[in-house]
């Protein structure tokens, strides 16, 4: 789930806001159907109402939207999503049917990769070191962590004792 009909940002260019007509350069701003607003005005014209608690909702909200309904990520309750014959509320299925990360142990919605039989978020499977996401990479794993080719050379790969070069069978 999540805003498909719009986007944020902070507007580098020179646009006013569609229906105040401030100045949206250096501000937060939301775009929707071409037009470009300030936050305000998206919340006061373009935001959904929730279908539970009947309040707008803001651009910096997670937005869960079903059959053209909406709800605030923390106001939606159990509602039926079908799968085959059989119905469940996002948190069911999710825990039902989803693949959960072996980092975070939270659901992969999307994208992800699979290392070793088990799934992981993209930006859950990084470089122990430096942080780097791995997906695609070089890398190798030392028991439980997983290092970036550099990062290897560098902190965990055996020196040479006469040339002090990193040890590495790559």
């Amino acid at each position: 789930a999540g805003p498909g009909s719009y986007t944020v940002g902070t507007m580098s260019e020179r646009f006013d806001c569609h229906y105040c007509r401030d100045p949206l350069q250096g501000k937060k701003y939301v775009q929707k159907e071409g037009r470009h607003c300030c936050v305000k005005c998206f919340e006061k014209f373009c935001a959904n109402t929730c279908t539970e608690c009947k309040k707008p909702i803001r651009a910096d909200s997670k937005e869960l939207h079903f059959k053209n309904r909406y709800w605030h990520d923390n106001c939606f309750r159990c509602f039926n999503f079908p799968k085959g014959d059989e119905f469940y509320c996002v948190s069911c299925h999710e825990h039902k049917f989803v693949k959960s990360c072996a980092k975070c142990k939270n659901p992969i919605t999307s994208g992800g990769l699979t290392y070793q039989e088990q799934p992981w978020h993209s930006e859950c499977f990084i470089c122990s070191n430096c942080k780097k996401q791995l997906g695609g990479k070089r890398f190798t794993a030392v028991e439980d962590q997983f290092y970036c080719v550099e990062c290897y050379k560098e902190c965990v790969a055996k020196k040479c004792a006469g040339c002090k070069n990193p040890i590495t069978g790559m």
